[in-house]
């Protein structure tokens, strides 16, 4: 592991000091690093497994993109300002503008986005089959809102396939994994 990388995860860990996963006690960090996990299991860049990790950062604490770009570089902030929802708007805008950004999205953040995902759906599926219809109560939209947004993520992200810079087989089993666990949580 890289030293910038190891700068990346205490960024993170520093930044999202407190947070937890929705509905749970699970540390915040845990999510971001799992992410790092599924980019370099695709051999991802270093600057796409940075993004990775600091996905969140903007979007879910007070840093600021100064922060980013004097730690990490312009190529790194603009990832993950592409990454990042604006808080402003409803629900419903924010899921409408990430799907369709990701229609023009650079691979490097269509693939983060995939790594954010993937793991937010392995998560949603662990806690399913504990937690069965309950689980819909930690969101901010119903389950079939949910799903419609999960769904069309997968075809948005189905691009990757032709223009990735990564591992195509790594590429492909990720997708797979995430449309299955898609489609076991909203059938």
């Amino acid at each position: 592991m890289s030293i910038e990388i190891q700068k990346a995860i205490i960024f993170a860990t520093l930044k999202h000091q407190g947070q937890n996963r929705k509905g749970t006690d699970i540390p915040y960090i845990v999510h971001p690093v799992e992410c790092m996990q599924i980019l370099t299991e695709l051999r991802c860049s270093q600057a796409v497994i940075i993004a990775g990790l600091l996905h969140d950062t903007l979007e879910d604490t007070a840093t600021l993109p100064q922060e980013i770009e004097e730690a990490f570089g312009t190529e790194i902030l603009s990832i993950v300002q592409n990454e990042s929802e604006d808080k402003s708007k409803t629900w419903r805008q924010r899921k409408e503008a990430t799907i369709e950004h990701l229609r023009t999205a650079t691979a490097e953040v269509k693939l983060v986005c995939l790594a954010d995902k993937l793991s937010n759906i392995r998560s949603m599926y662990r806690d399913y089959c504990s937690l069965g219809e309950k689980l819909w109560q930690r969101f901010n939209a119903p389950k079939n809102d949910l799903g419609w947004y999960y769904n069309s993520l997968a075809v948005a992200l189905d691009s990757l396939q032709s223009d990735s810079p990564c591992d195509f087989q790594a590429l492909q089993k990720a997708l797979e994994e995430y449309k299955t666990l898609v489609n076991k949580l909203f059938p």
